[in-house]
């Protein structure tokens, strides 16, 4: 029998910023269904399916994962979540603040999921340090709803031709390992890469079109965790840069007589760091901060700072006030002050790898 459940996540926040509309709004923002089992012996499969502000399904993740192997080995197949740092493979309602960090978001998107498949496995090296790895090839790994889509539905949208050779898919890859730190630490080092080899920028009202293009992610990322002997009381400590090398962001020129595309060929840098402690298994509060130089310009860059206090109302509900300060160079600074809800119902799981 399959393991089923519901997660419900909405908000209600209050946005002041420099410049625009200020004021109150509410959204019930995610309803997700999750199901997953062991199909035989040496397979196990999930799905995801969600609605985003009530508006159509969407599966997320599907797949199957084979256990089977000798060794520490798994090979997954389907949609699903690709393995790069600590919190790209999360899902809106797993992330310890109401959006995921500003840098991932600019670099690799709101989501980061592909269809493909994905090879993995780990080893350890002496009685205390495991370490992973993981590759996969994917049909695209473009990332879905970049940072500030919402005010740049005009600009160029990067596209994935149908039908491309085997080096032209989009690929990801992971190194990480851990070890003991004390009596009661770990520390976790890790290193990703996402490579899209061949991609265009489409203008949709020119119909003009910039092909050939490419670009690379990398990232690293470093985790320190710490426990009482109890368990109930945790600290957290983690940071992760990355840089974004290549085509990054096109935009269309009309001060000519003829209208251009013109493709900015770049490297940008950005990071996050963040401190997590809880001092009881019902409440913890912690802080966010992220920099970004910005695809479109990398002499221009955002920085955003979280605030937050999470409240466990029991073990399935979840309150988090938090505040979110930002400034950018493009658009100013901005202040939101926001008061989230999730609940989970039966099971939930999804398809984490360390």
């Amino acid at each position: 029998n399959p393991a089923l459940g519901f997660v419900l996540d909405g908000f209600a926040d209050y946005v002041d910023p420099d410049d625009g509309d200020n004021g109150y709004d509410m959204d019930l923002r995610l309803l997700e269904f999750n199901a997953s089992s062991f199909v035989d012996p040496d397979a196990w499969a999930y799905v995801v399916i969600s609605s985003e502000s009530l508006e159509g399904l969407e599966i997320e993740e599907a797949a199957i994962q084979y256990i089977g192997f000798e060794g520490a080995s798994t090979l997954k197949a389907g949609r699903f979540f690709v393995d790069f740092g600590k919190q790209m493979l999360n899902h809106l309602e797993q992330l310890r603040t109401l959006e995921r960090p500003l840098v991932l978001r600019e670099y690799l998107g709101e989501e980061l999921s592909g269809t493909g498949i994905q090879y993995d496995n780990w080893f350890p090296i002496g009685d205390s340090t495991p370490v992973r790895f993981s590759i996969g090839a994917y049909s695209s790994l473009l990332g879905e709803g970049h940072h500030g889509e919402e005010e740049e539905d005009e600009e160029p949208e990067g596209v994935i031709p149908d039908r491309r050779d085997v080096d032209e898919l989009s690929f990801a890859a992971r190194l990480t390992g851990m070890t003991d730190v004390g009596d009661a630490g770990q520390f976790q080092l890790g290193a990703s890469a996402r490579i899209v080899p061949e991609f265009s920028f489409e203008d949709e009202g020119s119909g003009l079109e910039a092909s050939g293009l490419s670009n690379t992610v990398y990232g690293l990322d470093a985790t320190y965790g710490w426990q009482d002997d109890t368990g109930n009381r945790q600290l957290a400590l983690g940071v992760e840069w990355l840089t974004i090398d290549g085509d990054l962001s096109a935009e269309l020129d009309t001060s000519g007589a003829t209208p251009t595309l013109d493709v900015v060929d770049d490297s940008a840098n950005g990071f996050y760091g963040f401190v997590d402690y809880r001092w009881s298994p019902q409440s913890s509060a912690g802080l966010q901060y992220s920099w970004a130089e910005m695809v479109e310009d990398a002499d221009s860059d955002e920085s955003e700072l979280d605030l937050y206090y999470t409240r466990n109302l029991t073990e399935f509900r979840r309150l988090r006030l938090g505040l979110t300060w930002s400034d950018s160079d493009l658009d100013d600074e901005a202040l939101r002050v926001y008061l989230q809800f999730t609940a989970f119902f039966g099971s939930h799981s999804h398809g984490l790898n360390w």
